[in-house]
């Protein structure tokens, strides 16, 4: 017998939480925090941090 389809719940569960992303897009408004070091403070890569927020590549990029 099929397991119904609605009994399962499953995945990896988001490292981040919206108030993580608040307080990093937060953050991101700093030009003197980069974003190597707000990823430090949350826990995450700076990899994690750009996925969860892809305007964060050109924050703080000078000349742009």
């Amino acid at each position: 017998m099929p397991a119904e389809p609605d009994a399962r719940t499953g995945g990896r569960p988001p490292k981040l939480t919206n108030d993580d992303i608040e307080a990093a897009k937060a953050l991101l408004a700093n030009s003197d925090i980069g974003v190597t070091q707000i990823a430090h403070r949350l826990g995450v890569s700076p990899a994690t941090l750009y996925r969860y927020i892809p305007a964060a590549r050109t924050a703080n990029t000078p000349g742009v």
